[in-house]
């Protein structure tokens, strides 16, 4: 059994290769055996926003606080998220998140397995549509929510 602490956790900048300026980690829980389960917050200021990636294994996020957005690889509508909204995010899937233009965003990961792999930044033009095209996961047209 392992147990972490708010005070003794740490933000640091996100790595300037997956993620914009603007964003912090803290990591609460790491692997204790290879492709464990990991717990991270991440912070946003407003624009900021991770790469696009995928995850070996399943991924949940949790809004904590801020309004944010997710978009999936090769989909046109976008989720704005906001406290209390749950993702559960597929292996496989690749996708961004990050926070809105005009607000910061904070939220919980907890990935069950597996690594997470890079593919490239998310462009000005990217965000810019999906930031204005989000609807909450209520509105979006599959059912699903997500």
């Amino acid at each position: 059994m392992r147990f972490a602490s708010e005070d003794g956790a740490k933000a640091t900048p996100g790595d300037a290769k997956r993620f914009t300026d603007g964003v912090h980690e803290t990591r609460f829980l790491e692997a204790v055996r290879e492709n464990g389960l990991r717990a991270q917050r991440f912070s946003y200021i407003p624009n900021a926003r991770s790469g696009w990636h995928v995850h070996d294994g399943e991924q949940a996020l949790y809004v904590v606080a801020g309004r944010g957005v997710i978009a999936r690889w090769g989909e046109a509508e976008t989720v704005a998220l906001g406290p209390g909204d749950w993702v559960h995010v597929e292996p496989g899937e690749k996708h961004w998140h990050g926070a809105a233009p005009d607000a910061t965003f904070v939220h919980l990961a907890v990935t069950a397995s597996g690594a997470t792999h890079w593919h490239g930044p998310v462009t000005d033009e990217e965000y810019a549509a999906a930031s204005q095209t989000a609807r909450k996961p209520g509105e979006i047209s599959d059912g699903t929510g997500a």
